[in-house]
């Protein structure tokens, strides 16, 4: 006769894990909905002030700001000679953070891998920065906004702050890695989990700026969600 104790072992274990795993997707829907609660709620765009864009896509989100103007000239801080092709005729960057291992291995969804998905999301990982030398007119999604000096000083120091520097205070760039000809991998503190994703990037920095930004925005989209028509 089969003794029955393993199985009814195995059958009490399989409910504690759904029943777990279901709470734990309660508690991350629950903060997510609550984290659409919208901050910096005086936010009023300048109508003379720097015009930044925000890029969102099903999964990625970039913050698109020029490259000189009178509060930084990131020519200064991005080599021309970290990127394969002639950068010089672009007006603008695109910046990204996003989880290590899936940004420089993940070219295009054939190259995409559930276990380094899975990693990223759940194991709290090391992060770089992506950055593309682009134009905003390729983006016909983008949405723009303008702010004060003051708010793009913050903004600016937000990214910077971003980048990882060795002991003569430079950026770090990642060798052998890019996308396209006109982009580049920076080495990047913060580390990348299911509740700090690229997402969440943009948005801190958005908020961080003084923007109309949701508390939480984990989710695609979601950085995108107040800004002005």
């Amino acid at each position: 006769m089969t003794n029955p104790k393993p199985r009814s072992k195995l059958l009490t274990w399989a409910w504690r894990i759904g029943k777990g795993s279901l709470w734990g997707l309660l508690l991350y829907l629950a903060i997510i909905v609550v984290g659409l609660i919208p901050l910096n709620n005086d936010f009023q765009p300048t109508e003379d002030g720097v015009e930044i864009f925000v890029i969102s896509s099903a999964v990625h989100a970039d913050i698109i700001v020029p490259i000189s103007n009178d509060v930084v000239d990131w020519s200064r801080e991005l080599d021309p000679a970290w990127f394969p092709a002639d950068v010089s005729r672009y007006s603008h960057l695109a910046i990204g953070w996003g989880n290590r291992e899936f940004f420089l291995n993940t070219r295009t969804w054939a190259d995409f891998k559930f276990t380094t998905a899975a990693g990223a999301l759940f194991l709290p990982s090391r992060t770089c920065l992506h950055v593309d030398f682009t134009q905003p007119e390729y983006y016909t999604e983008a949405a723009s906004v303008k702010i004060s000096a003051d708010q793009y000083h913050r903004l600016i120091a937000f990214i910077k702050a971003t980048f990882q520097r060795d002991a003569a205070g430079r950026v770090v760039p990642i060798p052998g890695h890019t996308y396209t000809q006109t982009d580049a991998f920076f080495e990047a503190h913060g580390r990348y989990h299911l509740f700090n994703t690229c997402n969440s990037w943009v948005g801190h920095a958005l908020r961080t700026t003084g923007i109309r930004t949701p508390w939480q925005s984990t989710l695609p989209k979601t950085p995108m969600l107040y800004l002005p028509d």
